[in-house]
C-alpha cells in the first residue's frame, strides 16, 4: 500500500496512484485553505466575530473522488488476482508524521487509511482471505538478501540493496517482502520493530554465509 501507487502486488502489478490529476488538485485546494486561514487570522486581528471557515467544497470532493480511486484500485486488483490469498500491511496511519508540513497534508489527502479496510471489505464479500502482516522495514529490507537500510531506497521509486545490488521497483519489493511475511511465525512474533529488524539482520548474516561472502 502507498500514496504513488495506492495497490503494489508481488507479481509487479500496481493499481490507481494518487499521482496526477488528485495530485495537482490537492495542491490547489491546500493553497486555498492557506489563503482562508490567512484571512481569518486577519480578520480576527480586527475583531471581526464572523470569521469565515477555512473548509472548502473542492476539498470534500476530493476526499470523496480519492476514495472512488481507492476503491476501483483495490476492486480492479481483486477482480484480476480471483484466486489468490491476500496479505497486507499492518499500518499505523494516524502515527505516520514527516517533518514537511506539504508532506503530511499530501499524506492526509492520499487517504491511506482507506486502503486496508477496502481490502478487508472486499476480501469479506468475495470469501478471501486476507491476513495482516508486521510492516516494519517492509520498504527497506531486501526482498533477496533480507539486508535492511534507509539507504536502500535512494528515491521513492527505486530500490537498490548496499549489498546483493539486488535492483527493483521500491514498490515491488516491499510487496515481494509482505508476500514472505504472510505465515512467517517467527517475525510475527516480534514484539517490536527493534526485534523485526533484529532478525532481519540474523537472516541476511545467514544469507551471506549461505553464498560463502565473508
Amino acid at each position: 500500500m502507498g500514496i504513488a501507487n495506492f495497490v503494489t502486488t508481488s507479481d509487479g502489478r500496481h493499481y490507481g496512484t494518487f499521482h496526477g490529476k488528485l495530485r495537482e488538485r490537492q495542491k490547489r485546494d491546500r493553497q486555498k485553505r492557506r489563503r482562508k486561514a490567512k484571512l481569518r487570522k486577519c480578520l480576527e486581528k480586527k475583531g471581526v466575530k464572523k470569521l469565515p471557515s477555512t473548509t472548502s467544497r473542492s476539498g470534500q470532493r476530493l476526499i470523496r473522488h480519492v476514495r472512488q480511486e481507492i476503491n476501483r484500485a483495490v476492486n480492479q486488483c481483486f477482480a484480476e488476482h480471483p484466486d489468490a490469498q491476500f496479505a497486507y500491511e499492518q499500518l499505523s496511519v494516524a502515527t505516520m508524521k514527516h517533518k514537511a508540513r506539504a508532506m503530511n497534508a499530501y499524506m492526509r489527502a492520499s487517504n491511506l487509511a482507506h486502503i486496508p479496510e477496502q481490502i478487508e471489505w472486499n476480501s469479506a464479500k468475495r470469501g478471501i482471505q486476507a491476513t495482516k502482516v508486521k510492516s516494519a522495514y517492509s520498504s527497506q529490507e531486501c526482498s533477496v538478501c533480507h539486508y535492511v537500510d534507509e539507504a536502500n531506497r535512494p528515491d521513492q521509486q527505486t530500490f537498490c540493496c548496499q549489498v546483493c545490488h539486488f535492483q527493483t521497483h521500491a514498490d515491488v519489493n516491499a510487496a515481494t517482502n509482505v508476500q514472505h511475511r504472510l505465515g512467517d511465525s517467527e517475525l510475527r512474533a516480534c514484539k517490536d520493530r527493534k526485534a523485526v529488524k533484529a532478525l532481519l539482520m540474523r537472516r541476511h548474516q545467514a544469507w551471506k554465509q549461505a553464498q560463502g561472502w565473508p
